[in-house]
């Protein structure tokens, strides 16, 4: 993976250029709108995406681990089989994002909005769940051993061999 600046980011973006599997570890890359993207197979370590439009961004499998991507819009984003630990979601729109075989350890999903999220087979082991809208969400064999849920929503959610909640 070749390793970019934030004005190479916004050259590739300009001309076309394709965007996956590339590194984008640690770039401060807040403030594009990014929506409809595809970075399939990158790697955003540590990168900041704090209040971006990612709505119909394809994220799959790429490391998002310490990634900032808190108050970012993300409906329909696709973070299939994506690493996502440590990072932060809070405050994020991600209604109907699909998040299978993400793994989500220790991610910070306070006030989140997931409503009809799909995360199946998804770790969420010791993440923070406080006020998160997980309403009529797919969480099928979801493992959240350990997570914080304290105020988090489950209204209609479907959790078949989910881990960890007791209601």
């Amino acid at each position: 993976m070749a390793e970019l600046t934030r004005e190479d980011f916004i050259i590739y973006l300009k001309e076309g250029r394709s965007l996956t599997e590339l590194d984008y570890s640690n770039l401060d890359l807040r403030g594009l709108d990014l929506q409809d993207a595809q970075f399939d197979g990158s790697n955003f370590t540590g990168a900041k995406l704090t209040g971006n439009n990612l709505g119909w961004t394809s994220f799959r499998q790429c490391v998002l681990e310490e990634t900032d991507l808190a108050e970012a819009m993300l409906i329909h984003a696709d973070f299939r089989g994506s690493n996502l630990r440590r990072s932060n979601l809070s405050d994020t729109n991600c209604k109907e994002t699909v998040f299978t075989d993400a793994d989500m350890d220790k991610a910070d999903l306070t006030r989140a909005d997931l409503r009809r999220a799909t995360l199946m087979n998804a770790n969420l082991q010791n993440a923070i769940l406080f006020g998160t809208n997980l309403s009529q969400a797919i969480c099928i064999n979801a493992d959240f051993r350990g997570a914080q849920t304290h105020g988090a929503k489950f209204e209609g959610a479907v959790l078949q061999g989910a881990q960890g909640l007791d209601f």
